[in-house]
């Protein structure tokens, strides 16, 4: 009479399988191994590192200026940023801001994100950003402080910083 098949021995079965795969690959080397033998050829066709290529130069006409993409970023703005100290006479339901950091948001115009930039102190500050019309607005480094308020429009021109000063608004409504 033959045996009966049982799932529970089968799966018994399987997993001393791949137990004693695991057991293989780790004493084998583990993921190391293939870390330190990693590269495109199993043997280079060069000497690494001599700067020698593989194979015939192809030049397909596409001109390209190492200048390009650097010159792009050099716009953004640049400024200022100044907190007044808090009156010891707050008012209900406000707190002050002498020692926390401060964020600015840039948005675009039609309200898309773009960045936060946390500042620690008061003064200079420069943010990179490509050409377009951006929404600087202002929020205290605290956790519950959620909206972000006085709103500030800057046009940033092509490879220029546009300069602004902002007067941080300490106390926290």
């Amino acid at each position: 009479m033959p045996p009966k098949h049982n799932p529970l021995n089968d799966l018994k079965w399987l997993l001393i399988i791949l137990v004693g795969l695991w057991f293989v690959w780790f004493f084998t080397g583990g993921p190391e191994h293939f870390e330190s033998l990693a590269g495109p050829f199993l043997r280079p066709p060069a000497p690494l590192n001599t700067g020698e290529i593989y194979g015939k130069d192809i030049n397909l006409g596409i001109k390209t200026s190492i200048f390009s993409a650097s010159t792009e970023s050099k716009s953004g703005i640049k400024g200022y940023i100044s907190s007044e100290k808090c009156e010891s006479n707050l008012a209900v339901g406000e707190r002050c801001n002498n020692i926390r950091s401060m964020v600015l948001r840039v948005t675009t115009k039609e309200g898309k994100f773009v960045k936060d930039t946390t500042i620690k102190n008061n003064g200079a500050f420069k943010i990179e950003l490509t050409a377009g019309d951006y929404v600087i607005l202002q929020k205290s480094h605290y956790g519950d402080v959620a909206p972000y308020q006085h709103p500030v429009i800057v046009s940033v021109k092509k490879q220029r910083y546009t300069s602004i000063q902002i007067v941080f608004d300490n106390k926290i409504r």
